[in-house]
C-alpha cells in the first residue's frame, strides 16, 4: 500500500499544479514552436518553474535600469560647446606677433585644464554606464546559453505550459537585447566625441606649455627695434586690427569664465550681504544705544559714512583670491572696481596731495589695463606704453617730493612704495627703448596695480579692523561716558600679524601683475613636497612649514582670546570672583597650545613614534638643566587649576606689592602701583608666602591711629569718630565700622578707628577723605590733636673774665 500511494501521489499533485496554471491563464494556450528548443525530454516542473522565476526577476531589474535610462543630456549638449572653445583656442594659438600675451595664453591653459578635468569627469562617467550595459549584455549571454531552458518535457500538458512560459521569456529576452544595444551604441558615440576632445585638448594644453616656456627667451631678446628706428612698417598688425582682435576674444573669454564660475560669484555675492548686513546691525545698534555714539564713529572713518562700499571693497578683495586664473579682462574689471571704491572711502579722510597722486594712479590703471588687453602688437601700443612710463615716473617723483617735504601723516611706508614706483616706471621706459616691449609692458602694469594695490590692502586691513571694533562697541552696555575700547591699541595689539596678512597678500597680487605666479607656485610645490632624508628619518619643507604655520595661528588665537578676555573682564559690570572670565586665561591658552600642538602633529604628519623620541629627549635635557623651566610650567598649570591666584588680584609676595596683569604659562606679570611691571616666575608664586588681598572679595579693612589731647571728653570724642564713619555710604556697616581706645600715650590719647571699604582700589582715596573730615570736625568742635612737645634747657657753663689787652710801649 505504501509503496503506490506515494507515487500516486506525486502524480496527482504535479496534474493539480499544471490545472491551476491553465486555470489561471483564463483560455487555453496556443502552442508556438521554438526554435531555441533542441531536445524532448522528462524534467523536473518544480525547477523549471524556478529558473523562470528567477530569469523573470532578472529581467525586470534589467528592464528597470534600461527603463531609468542613462542620463547623457549634459553631455551631449556640452560636447559642441567644447568642440567649439578647442577649435578658438586652436585658432588663438597660431596668432602670430604676439608678444604681450602670457597672461593671455595662461588664461588658454586654464581653460583647457578645466576642459580636461570635465572631460575626465565624462569619460569616468560613461565608462560607469557602459560597464553596466556589458554587464546586462553579459547576462543575457548567459539566459541564452542555459541548456536547461531547452530541454522540453514529453508531456503534452507539461510541454504545452513550457512552452508558453519559454515565448514569454524570449519577448522579454528580445526586448531587453535591443534596448541594451541601442543604449550601447549611444554611450560608444558620446565615449568616442569624448576621447576625441580630449585628445585635443591634451594636444593644444602642450602647445601653449611649450608657449609659454619659449616667451621668458622671447621677452629677454630684442623682440622689435630700438624705439628711435621704429615704424609701423616692423608690425604685422594695424592698431584697428589689434584693437578687434582684443575685442572680440576678451568677449568671449569674458562671457566663458562668467558662465563657468557662478559657485564663486554667489560666494562674492554672500560674503557682501553677509558684512554688509554685519557692520549695518552694529552702527544702527550703536545709534539706537549708546548716549554718545560719535565718540564712537569717531574712530572709525570709513564703516559708519559708506557701509555698501566697505562691503563691497571686502567681498572683492576676498572673492578675488578664490578665482582660479581669471582671464585679464576680468580680472582687470574687479581691480577697476576695486580702485574705484577705494577712492571713494579714502576721499574725506586722505590728504589732497596724496588723493591726486591716487587719481592719476587711477587714469594710469585705465589706460595700461586697456593696453594690458591687446593680444598684437602695434606701433601705436608700444608709443602708448612709453608716454604712459614718462607720465607714471613723472607723478610718482612730484609726489615724492610732497612726502619729503609735508608735515601731513600718510600711510606707513608711503616713500619706499613711490620710490619702488618710480624706479619701475623708468624701468619700464628703457626697456621699450632697447626693444624688449614685452618686459616693458609687464612692469609697467605690474608697478601701476602695484601702487595702488598696496594702498588699497592699508583700506582693507583698516575695515576689517573697524567692523570688529564696531561690533564689540555694539554689545556692549550702556553706561553713558565716552568709549573706553582705544581702537588704536587694538590696531597695536594685531599689528605684526595684520602687516605679515597684508604682505603676503600683496606678494601674491605682485607675482600675478607680473605673470611669475604660477611659476613660483610650482617650484614651492616642488620644493616643499619633494621627501628628504636625514639618516633614516624622510621628512618634507612642507610639512615643517605646516607645522610652524600652525603653531603660529595657535600663538595668534591665544592672544587674541587672551586680549578679549581681560577687556571683557575689566569692563565688566560685575565684582564678584566667580563672575572675573579672566581667572580662566591661563587654562584657555593652555587648551589652545595643546589643541594647536596636536593639530600642527597631525597636519604636517609627522608620526607618534617621532614625539615620543622627541619627548625623551627633552626628558634628558629636564635632569641636566630644565628643572626651573619645568618648574615654572609645571607651578603654572597648578595656578591654573587651583586658582590662588587670579588676573586682576592685589597681591604681597616678598617686598613688592601690585596686581596680577597676566599670568602666563611659564611667568606672572605684575603691575606695582608706581607703575613698574613686575615679571615673578610661576613657582615663586607656589614657593614663596604671598599675601593675597582679594582671594575670595575684593573687601579692605582699613585702620586710623589718631591721638587727642589729655583733657577732652572721651565720650564726645568716640561719639564724633562714629558720625564721621557710620554715615559714609562708601563704608561697609557689615561688619560695622569700630572705635576703640588704643593707647595712653605721653602726650595723647590715641584711638583706633576700625572700618571696611568694599572696593580695595578706593581704600587710599577713603582714608584720606576720612582724615580730612576728622581734622575738619575737630577743628570745628575745638578738640585738640596733640603734637610731641619738648623744653629745651641751654645751660652755659662758668667763664673767666675777659682780659684787655695789653698796649705795646714800644710804639
Amino acid at each position: 500500500m505504501p509503496k503506490i500511494f506515494f507515487p500516486l501521489l506525486a502524480l496527482f499533485c504535479c496534474l493539480l499544479f499544471t490545472g491551476q496554471l491553465n486555470a489561471q491563464s483564463g483560455k487555453k494556450k496556443k502552442i508556438v514552436a521554438d526554435t531555441s528548443i533542441t531536445a524532448k525530454g522528462d524534467t523536473s516542473l518544480n525547477t523549471f518553474i524556478d529558473r523562470v522565476e528567477y530569469y523573470t526577476n532578472a529581467f525586470n531589474q534589467m528592464n528597470a535600469v534600461l527603463t531609468k535610462g542613462f542620463d547623457t543630456t549634459a553631455i551631449s549638449q556640452d560636447l559642441p560647446n567644447i568642440d567649439l572653445t578647442v577649435k578658438y583656442i586652436q585658432k588663438g594659438t597660431k596668432v602670430e606677433d604676439r608678444s604681450n600675451t602670457l597672461r593671455f595664453l595662461y588664461s588658454l591653459r586654464d581653460i583647457l585644464t578645466r576642459l580636461e578635468d570635465k572631460l575626465n569627469l565624462y569619460q569616468k562617467t560613461l565608462s560607469g554606464y557602459n560597464d553596466k550595459l556589458v554587464t546586462i549584455q553579459n547576462g543575457l549571454i548567459q539566459i541564452k546559453q542555459d541548456q536547461f531552458l531547452k530541454i522540453a518535457p514529453t508531456d503534452s500538458i507539461l510541454n504545452a505550459e513550457y512552452r508558453e512560459q519559454m515565448k514569454g521569456l524570449n519577448l522579454k529576452w528580445a526586448r531587453i537585447d535591443a534596448l541594451n544595444k541601442q543604449d550601447m551604441r549611444r554611450i560608444g558615440v558620446l565615449q568616442s566625441l569624448v576621447v576625441a576632445n580630449y585628445i585635443q585638448v591634451t594636444n593644444y594644453k602642450e602647445r601653449i606649455n611649450l608657449e609659454l616656456r619659449n616667451f621668458g627667451m622671447r621677452a629677454f631678446s630684442k623682440e622689435y627695434p630700438y624705439l628711435w628706428q621704429s615704424s609701423g612698417k616692423d608690425y604685422t598688425k594695424s592698431f584697428s586690427d589689434a584693437w578687434d582682435t582684443t575685442v572680440k576674444t576678451s568677449i568671449q573669454l569674458l562671457n566663458y569664465y562668467f558662465l563657468t564660475n557662478w559657485g564663486t560669484h554667489i560666494f562674492g555675492l554672500l560674503i557682501f550681504i553677509s558684512f554688509y548686513s554685519w557692520t549695518l546691525l552694529s552702527v544702527r545698534k550703536i545709534r539706537l544705544l549708546k548716549s554718545e555714539p560719535d565718540s564712537i564713529f569717531n574712530q572709525a572713518h570709513y564703516i559708519p559714512e559708506k557701509p555698501l562700499l566697505s562691503a563691497l571693497l571686502i567681498s572683492l578683495f576676498i572673492t578675488f583670491f578664490l578665482y582660479d586664473h581669471p582671464p585679464v579682462v576680468f580680472m582687470e574689471i574687479i581691480m577697476l572696481v576695486l580702485i574705484i571704491a577705494t577712492g571713494l572711502l579714502v576721499r574725506k579722510t586722505w590728504p589732497k596731495q596724496l588723493f591726486r597722486f591716487w587719481i592719476i594712479v587711477l587714469c594710469l590703471t585705465l589706460v595700461a589695463g586697456l593696453s594690458n588687453l591687446f593680444l598684437l602688437v602695434s606701433y601705436t601700443d608700444r608709443i602708448i606704453v612709453f608716454l604712459l612710463g614718462i607720465a607714471g615716473a613723472g607723478a610718482g617723483w612730484q609726489f615724492l617730493q610732497i612726502l619729503k617735504n609735508s608735515k601731513n601723516s600718510y600711510p606707513e611706508k608711503s616713500v619706499l612704495f613711490v620710490k619702488v614706483f618710480v624706479a619701475v616706471q623708468l624701468f619700464s621706459i628703457f626697456c621699450n627703448i632697447i626693444g624688449r616691449f614685452s618686459l616693458a609692458k609687464m612692469f609697467l602694469v605690474a608697478s601701476v596695480l602695484g601702487i595702488w594695490q598696496a594702498m588699497s590692502l592699508v583700506i582693507f586691513v583698516r575695515v576689517l579692523m573697524e567692523a570688529v571694533f564696531l561690533q564689540l562697541e555694539s554689545s556692549k552696555e550702556n553706561s553713558g561716558m565716552p568709549t573706553y575700547f582705544d581702537f588704536a591699541l587694538l590696531q597695536q595689539r594685531f599689528k605684526n600679524v595684520l602687516n605679515v596678512i597684508a604682505i603676503l597678500l600683496w606678494l601674491i597680487l605682485l607675482a600675478g601683475n607680473l605673470n611669475i605666479l604660477d611659476a613660483l607656485y610650482d617650484f614651492a610645490a616642488d620644493l616643499l613636497t619633494q621627501t628628504r632624508k636625514i639618516g633614516g628619518n624622510e621628512f618634507t619643507y612642507g610639512s615643517i612649514v605646516v607645522f610652524v604655520l600652525v603653531i603660529w595661528a595657535a600663538t595668534i588665537v591665544s592672544k587674541a582670546v587672551s586680549y578679549f578676555f581681560e577687556f571683557a573682564d575689566y569692563h565688566s559690570t560685575s565684582k564678584s570672583k566667580k563672575n572675573k572670565l579672566s581667572s580662566s586665561i591661563l587654562l584657555i591658552k593652555l587648551a589652545i597650545f595643546s589643541i594647536g600642538f596636536l593639530l600642527a602633529i597631525t597636519a604636517s604628519g609627522i608620526p607618534m613614534e617621532k614625539i615620543t623620541i622627541i619627548l625623551g629627549a627633552l626628558s634628558v635635557g629636564i635632569g641636566f638643566g630644565l628643572q626651573t623651566i619645568v618648574n615654572n610650567l609645571v607651578s603654572g598649570i597648578i595656578l591654573a587649576v587651583e586658582k590662588p591666584v587670579e588676573v586682576g588680584d592685589v597681591i604681597e609676595i616678598g617686598t613688592k606689592s601690585g596686581t596680577v596683569k597676566e599670568m602666563g604659562i611659564r611667568a606672572s606679570k605684575i603691575a606695582t602701583a608706581d607703575g613698574s611691571e613686575i615679571i615673578v616666575p610661576n613657582g615663586d608664586l607656589l614657593s614663596q608666602h604671598l599675601t593675597n588681598w582679594t582671594l575670595s572679595n575684593n573687601h579692605r579693612r582699613v585702620e586710623l591711629i589718631i591721638g587727642v589731647a589729655y583733657g577732652s571728653d572721651l565720650k564726645v570724642v568716640k561719639d564724633l569718630f562714629h558720625q564721621i564713619i557710620d554715615n559714609r555710604e562708601d563704608i561697609m556697616q557689615d561688619p560695622k565700622p569700630m572705635v576703640l581706645i588704643h593707647y595712653l600715650n605721653s602726650s595723647s590719647v590715641d584711638f583706633r578707628i576700625l572700618f571696611w571699604v568694599e572696593d580695595i582700589s578706593n581704600w587710599v582715596n577713603l582714608k584720606s577723605q576720612v582724615l580730612s573730615d576728622v581734622y575738619e570736625v575737630f577743628y570745628r568742635e575745638g578738640i585738640s590733636l596733640p603734637f610731641p612737645q619738648s623744653d629745651v634747657y641751654i645751660h652755659y657753663p662758668d667763664q673767666p673774665a675777659v682780659q684787655e689787652p695789653k698796649e705795646d710801649k714800644g710804639e
